[in-house]
């Protein structure tokens, strides 16, 4: 039987939206590594009363149909902090999603490259989930394993199909493991036992009782230790405190650690629960019995994600990174913690990369950034 053409449209009502939205569900059904995240989490991504990311991006969406069936959709976004700090002229692909369909695939990059030239737009990096804040790259190498909590995943295939569209690899980021046999070399303890010598430097938990002013500490940390990363940009407060909202009735105080030198906050480590744990088997449903056994399960998770190690500029080189890093293994241990992983780790980041090998975590994933000049 003849295929119909393939048709673009933009997501603009309310049916396109929904099929948007539910597509991943559709596509991933039958793959047993995909965690279905939550429906209305994902629908309210695109709302910016609910979303502040999108308050200071342009967005387009987009769903490639044939016979009037959703088979593929694409984000582009143009992100004017991340153009005028890092790359002008540039912008986003993101949220991609196709069937093995090639003539699909290259059909929505063609769309969303009209709609960033029109912009002013002429380099695409991606995939890109809005920022470099959510979501970033693709995964090429460690299909053998679930994604963990806000992880990018993909089928092999999906690399082929960006391939198709004439994109190129720019860069790529890894997730590693941590396990309790895990050991840290002789060299770490070298440099831990110099940090804790003569050092005003404390470590503590975060704490749940002060949730805004510890919030506004991890903000300004956030913004300050990473201002150099290639992709980083500032982080608005209102999109912070979003993030850490959405995260707050499944987090464990022991995992988000600070690092003070006197009332001054200097870095800082979050490691979070692995929600989709807790997801896996639900649909992204809540509803009639999901929230009950999210509830129940919540407690019971034993993996979790390291996403962030942060020192202040002015005390990188004083161990405290290293100081940081025992400490999360310590608190991953007592709280009998299976596995977590560390991601995502930019290959250039070599003394992230050191410290992480230093720690025994073995490379378990590849993420990769693409790049094409439309131009």
């Amino acid at each position: 039987m003849s295929r119909g053409a393939v048709a673009i449209e933009p997501v603009e009502a309310r049916r396109s939206c929904a099929e948007f939205d539910a597509l991943p569900y559709r596509l991933y059904r039958d793959d047993p590594s995909w965690v279905a995240p939550l429906r209305s989490r994902e629908s309210e991504r695109w709302d910016p009363r609910r979303n502040p990311a999108l308050r200071a991006r342009r967005v387009g969406r987009f769903l490639a149909r044939r016979d009037g069936r959703p088979v593929g959709r694409i984000a582009a976004v143009v992100d004017r902090g991340f153009s005028d700090r890092w790359e002008p002229a540039s912008g986003f692909f993101g949220f991609f999603e196709c069937e093995r369909d090639p003539e699909a695939a290259v059909a929505l990059l063609n769309a969303a490259e009209r709609f960033l030239q029109q912009e002013g737009v002429r380099l695409v990096l991606g995939p890109i989930n809005i920022s470099f804040h959510n979501e970033v790259g693709l995964l090429v190498e460690g299909f053998d394993s679930s994604p963990m909590l806000l992880s990018p995943y993909n089928p092999p295939y999906y690399e082929g199909l960006l391939h198709d569209g004439k994109y190129a690899a720019r860069t790529d980021y890894h997730a590693y493991l941590w396990t309790p046999a895990s050991r840290h070399t002789e060299a770490v303890e070298r440099i831990l036992q110099r940090a804790q010598r003569g050092t005003e430097i404390r470590l503590r938990y975060v704490d749940r009782k002060r949730w805004e002013e510890e919030c506004r500490t991890l903000h300004a940390l956030y913004n300050g230790s990473f201002a150099d990363v290639w992709g980083f940009v500032p982080m608005s407060w209102e999109e912070f405190q979003s993030e850490a909202e959405s995260f707050r009735d499944f987090l464990r105080p022991e995992l988000i650690i600070l690092a003070e030198e006197g009332s001054d906050a200097v870095g800082f480590s979050v490691t979070l629960p692995d929600v989709n744990a807790a997801l896996a088997g639900l649909q992204g449903r809540l509803l009639p019995f999901g929230w009950l056994r999210l509830l129940t399960r919540i407690p019971r998770i034993r993996t979790a994600r390291h996403i962030l190690l942060g020192v202040r500029p002015d005390h990188v080189a004083r161990g405290v990174a290293a100081r940081l890093a025992h400490a999360t293994v310590e608190s991953a241990r007592a709280g009998n913690l299976a596995r977590a992983e560390l991601s995502l780790v930019h290959s250039a980041n070599r003394p992230i990369l050191h410290i992480i090998e230093a720690f025994g975590c073995a490379p378990i994933k590849t993420y990769r950034l693409y790049e094409k000049t439309i131009a």
